[in-house]
């Protein structure tokens, strides 16, 4: 990621060419261009690939919930009682479907937002306007931008000439915004000036309405407005004490980051360690639920000294399934 003193919209241009070692008549040097991409990357969102349907699918499978009904389904089917594990079956179908079909849909929108960037930009290179592909775009190049373009990755504008962005992607304005170089930002708080107000800039995946610009990229991928959206959709962020490397951490750090990992897995499969804090709490209450079911259960096979009959069966059933009504009811 880029390093700047402040946020760029209140730096001058000078200031970040500078930081970024980059010239606004000639842009970057083949060499730096090639240093750059190895430092920040590609300029592209992180989860591109599409959709996977059957990724999405054991999500739902491996909700709390859902687990502890298949179980509690497993055991009407085992002792016969057709009825009540129908009834669980359909409570389960319909649990994952819906899921299934909210889930699917969020992930589309991911997939949206990542295909609003654009395919091809026109950056100043060695001293010669160059179109590359976006994701080779790095931080310092100078971009040229006109009617028509989508914008490939956040710029501080330096050279506008009319300049209209429509940024409804990051705003929700409707009204395309004109942009100003000559405003002076450099006493405005970061936190009091919006993305819409900080009218030196140009965002990535907004699209020229009007005239033509010239800026220097200064965030790219991940690092971008539209890309922190992506990021905070996502929720993803490794935590602390999972790197694998021995050399930064010592000679125990593989065994002990995968260890971290594997349970990091098995949480995650449970739903116990990401997502919503209400889900997690719900998730917790489950297996909380699932395990005085399962204590009841033994208790009713302890009254009749474990010899475990079809109605001796079907009775720890009801019994642990009066426990895991909440279960039923979240489902």
């Amino acid at each position: 990621m880029a390093e700047f003193s402040k946020h760029p919209f209140q730096l001058s241009v000078k200031e970040i060419a500078d930081s970024l070692q980059t010239s606004q008549e000639s842009g970057l040097s083949s060499p730096q261009v090639n240093e750059n991409k190895t430092k920040y990357g590609e300029n592209k969102l992180e989860g591109e690939g599409g959709v996977k349907w059957y990724a999405v699918l054991l999500k739902q499978v491996s909700n709390a919930m859902i687990l502890v009904l298949i179980l509690a389904m497993a055991l009407s089917y085992g002792v016969q009682d057709f009825i009540e594990g129908g009834v669980i079956t359909a409570v389960i179908l319909l649990n994952i479907s819906i899921g299934f079909y909210q889930e699917f849909n969020a992930e589309k929108k991911m997939d949206a937002l990542r295909a609003l960037s654009s395919p091809i930009a026109s950056v100043l290179r060695n001293g010669n306007i160059e179109s590359v592909p976006s994701p080779e775009v790095v931080p310092g190049d100078i971009v040229i931008i006109k009617t028509g373009d989508t914008i490939p990755a956040d710029l501080r504008l330096f050279d506008v000439m009319n300049l209209e962005c429509d940024e409804k992607i990051l705003t929700g304005e409707a009204v395309p915004v004109a942009k100003d170089i000559d405003i002076d930002f450099s006493d405005r708080q970061e936190l009091e000036t919006g993305v819409g107000d900080r009218l030196n800039m140009a965002y990535s995946s907004s699209t020229v309405t009007r005239g033509r610009g010239r800026g220097v990229v200064v965030f790219t991928g991940m690092q971008t407005e539209i890309g922190r959206i992506a990021a905070s959709m996502q929720g993803k962020k490794r935590k602390e004490g999972r790197s694998m490397s021995r050399k930064k951490h010592g000679n125990l750090q593989p065994a002990k980051g995968a260890a971290l990992r594997i349970w990091d897995g098995i949480g995650k499969f449970l739903g116990l360690t990401e997502g919503t804090p209400l889900q997690i709490k719900l998730s917790k209450l489950a297996y909380l639920l699932f395990g005085l079911a399962i204590l009841l259960a033994l208790i009713v096979f302890g009254a009749n000294r474990f010899v475990v009959t079809n109605e001796t069966a079907i009775y720890a059933i009801s019994t642990g399934e009066y426990i895991l009504r909440p279960s039923f009811t979240q489902s």
